[in-house]
């Protein structure tokens, strides 16, 4: 049992998958269109800006554990995430190894390490969270009783900057020691972040809104400051987006500021009740099978962008197109028998006398 997700979560949530699905996109552009030097450093100053994905999915899967209630059942709970999680990643891994054609020893390895496509290395990372929920919950109901959630996010964001700081080094390298990109020691701070988000949550959404001129200018200063690291390190003639790693000092700054920053932009959507948060709500009930998949749809829609408009255009409409075709096959998926295979959700039954479309409960990787 857990207690009622807060509405800025959907949100969040949305604008998490919008942002891997922009990723996305926009790295198919810089590396197979070869856009102008003006059009890569657009290019790589708008994935800079949407860089914040990954850490925002685990900051919600820490705020999701901690609203546990409830004693856990473990094996129940792995159940469940085994047909949450895990099938539609298998299903969606085998369909990107048709394209790949790798061999059996090689396929496994990659089944494992989260490399059937480049966004697969998320789940990998993701379950072992879940892995270890008989000691995360425990020991998040410990720091509420103690109230000793501010001690343990400072000293967390102190082990978390030592440990990235030792490690950067190695992210890019061509050996193994680059796979712990994908452990949960990476982003474990994220993670705390959520968790202590969930248990202070009346003063977590004050502290946000207060924060939000000065964290705005912070994010600002951390935005130029990462934005020179990208442009100095390499020449603006061969802009290499993959090197924009979470796991280096100024990056857990700036994606962290950013974190504080979507949490405020989310309570807005939510207090308007415009059109766009209608629309966000919706994408977030689909967003998990929508994350695992969207790689797939947008190898479908690359050969017929037109190679003679802009880049950043090009990858405006695959953008467009992608988000749209991953959403509704989804949707219109979890009507059917296969639901659990490609979502991670079984079809609701309901004894209507017309066929509809029945919703998600669930959709981000939690």
């Amino acid at each position: 049992m857990i207690k009622k997700t807060p509405a800025e979560l959907s949100v969040m949530k949305s604008l998490a998958f919008l942002a891997v699905v922009f990723q996305s996109a926009l790295l198919y552009v810089m590396n197979d269109r070869s856009p102008h030097a003006e059009e890569a450093i657009m290019i790589s100053i708008l994935f800079q800006v949407v860089k914040f994905s990954a850490p925002v999915f685990v900051f919600l899967v820490g705020f999701h554990i901690a609203q546990q209630n409830e004693a856990i059942h473990y094996s129940r709970y792995m159940a469940h995430k085994w047909r949450e999680l895990i099938i539609p990643y298998i299903t969606w891994s085998s369909i990107y190894f048709v394209f790949s054609h790798p061999h059996a020893w090689e396929a496994m390895k990659q089944l494992l390490l989260g490399e059937a496509a480049p966004h697969l290395w998320y789940v990998v990372m993701i379950i072992q969270f879940h892995l270890l929920i008989g000691a995360i919950v425990p020991f998040f109901r410990w720091l509420n009783e103690k109230k000793y959630w501010k001690l343990f996010i400072i000293v967390s964001a102190i082990i978390y900057m030592s440990f990235v700081t030792f490690i950067s080094p190695f992210v890019q390298s061509k050996s193994y020691v680059h796979y712990i990109d994908r452990t949960f020691l990476s982003y474990f701070f994220y993670f705390g972040l959520g968790g202590m988000a969930a248990y202070t949550l009346p003063a977590w959404r004050k502290f946000v809104i207060r924060a939000i001129p000065l964290n705005t200018f912070l994010f600002l200063s951390l935005f130029i400051f990462v934005g020179y690291e990208l442009f100095t390190s390499q020449s603006i003639f061969s802009i290499d987006l993959t090197t924009i790693t979470y796991l280096k000092p100024s990056m857990v700054l700036y994606v962290t500021s950013e974190i504080f920053l979507l949490y405020g932009l989310s309570i807005t959507i939510v207090q308007t009740k415009s059109l766009l948060y209608t629309a966000l709500r919706f994408v977030s009930r689909y967003t998990y099978g929508a994350y695992i998949g969207h790689v797939f749809f947008l190898s479908m829609f690359v050969s017929i962008i037109p190679t003679t408009m802009y880049s950043l255009l090009q990858a405006v409409m695959l953008f467009a197109m992608t988000t749209i075709a991953s959403i509704g096959i989804c949707y219109m998926i979890h009507a059917t028998p296969f639901s659990l295979l490609f979502i991670g959700q079984a079809r609701e039954r309901r004894t209507i006398s017309i066929p509809i479309f029945s919703k998600l409960k669930k959709g981000v990787p939690s």
